[in-house]
C-alpha cells in the first residue's frame, strides 16, 4: 500500500512539475497573432493551448486538457479581430472556437470542419483553410454553418488582400495563388519554389512565406509571375511555421526554436520572449 501511495504521489509531483514548466516557457509554438493593442497571442501545440504576451510578460490564456478530443488539445491556429476577440482552430475536436475566457470556449461550427490549419478574419466572418476536406470555408464569427468558397484546394496558409480576395499557400501544383469571391484561382507563382511552406502574411504590398524545411522567410510580390526571394534565412530560425504582421514588423512562430521571432524591415531578427517574465 505504501508503495502504491508513493507511486501516486510521485506521478502527481511529475504532473505538477510539467504544469509549472508549461507555465514558464513556450513549448511548441506553431502560430501567432497580434491584436491592435500589440498583445501577442500564441498557439502552442504542446502546452496545449494559448499564450498571451503583453508588457514583457508571458501568461496562459487557455490551458487545454492533454487528452484525446479535448477542446484545443490539438490547437493549430490562432487569430484576433479588431475588437480583440480571440479565435483558434483545433483538429482534435474538428472545430473553430471563440475564446471567451480562461475556462470558456464557444464552438462555432458544431464540428462541421476537418482540420482548420489557418484562420483569417475579415469583418464579422472567419475564413478557414480546412486541410482535411481540402477546402476554404467562411464561418460567421458568431457561429453557424460553414460556407464553402473553394473545393479541392489544398491550402496550408491564408492571408487577406485589399480587394476582398484571399492569398493562399497550396501544394506543388498551386504553390501560391489568389482566390476571389467566386472561388476562382489565379496562380501568382508556379513550379516548386518552396521546400515546405506553412503560412503567409501581407506587408507593404509583398507576401512573406514561412518555409519550415528551408528555415527561411521568403518574400514575393502580390501579382502573377513573381519569383520568391529569401528575405531572412538560417539562425536563429530553425523551423518557422506561423506568421503575422503588426505595424512594419513580422512575427514568426518557430516550434523547434521554442520561440516567436520579431523581424524588422531590415531583416533584423529578435526573440519576442527573451528576458520576459512568466505569470
Amino acid at each position: 500500500m505504501k508503495s502504491l501511495l508513493f507511486s501516486c504521489l510521485f506521478c502527481s509531483l511529475l504532473a505538477c512539475s510539467a504544469s509549472l514548466t508549461a507555465a514558464q516557457e513556450l513549448l511548441y509554438p506553431i502560430d501567432v497573432a497580434v491584436s491592435k493593442d500589440s498583445t501577442v497571442y500564441i498557439a502552442d501545440l504542446r502546452l496545449p493551448g494559448l499564450w498571451k504576451y503583453s508588457e514583457g510578460k508571458l501568461s496562459v490564456v487557455f490551458q487545454a486538457e492533454n487528452k484525446l478530443k479535448s477542446p484545443l488539445s490539438a490547437v493549430r491556429c490562432v487569430a484576433v479581430d479588431d475588437e480583440g476577440r480571440l479565435f483558434a482552430g483545433d483538429s482534435a475536436t474538428r472545430e473553430i472556437y471563440r475564446i471567451d475566457g480562461p475556462e470558456s470556449l464557444s464552438p462555432l461550427t458544431n464540428g462541421r470542419i476537418g482540420v482548420p490549419i489557418d484562420l483569417v478574419i475579415r469583418g464579422d466572418d472567419l475564413y478557414a483553410s480546412d486541410l482535411e476536406y481540402r477546402q476554404i470555408v467562411r464561418v460567421p464569427a458568431q457561429g453557424g454553418e460553414p460556407e464553402t468558397l473553394a473545393k479541392n484546394l489544398i491550402a496550408r496558409g491564408l492571408a487577406p488582400a485589399d480587394d476582398e480576395t484571399l492569398f493562399f499557400l497550396g501544394n506543388t501544383e498551386q504553390p501560391l495563388g489568389r482566390l476571389n469571391a467566386a472561388g476562382e484561382v489565379t496562380l501568382l507563382v508556379e513550379g516548386q519554389p518552396f521546400q515546405f511552406a506553412h503560412q503567409l502574411a501581407v506587408l507593404d504590398s509583398a507576401l512573406y512565406v514561412t518555409d519550415n524545411y528551408a528555415a527561411t522567410i521568403w518574400k514575393c510580390g502580390t501579382e502573377a509571375g513573381g519569383t520568391p526571394e529569401a528575405f531572412v534565412s538560417g539562425d536563429p530560425l530553425v523551423r518557422p511555421v506561423g506568421i503575422c504582421t503588426n505595424g512594419e514588423k513580422l512575427f514568426v512562430a518557430d516550434p523547434r526554436a521554442q520561440d516567436v521571432f520579431v523581424i524588422s524591415p531590415d531583416g533584423t531578427i529578435q526573440s519576442l520572449t527573451a528576458g520576459s517574465s512568466a505569470e
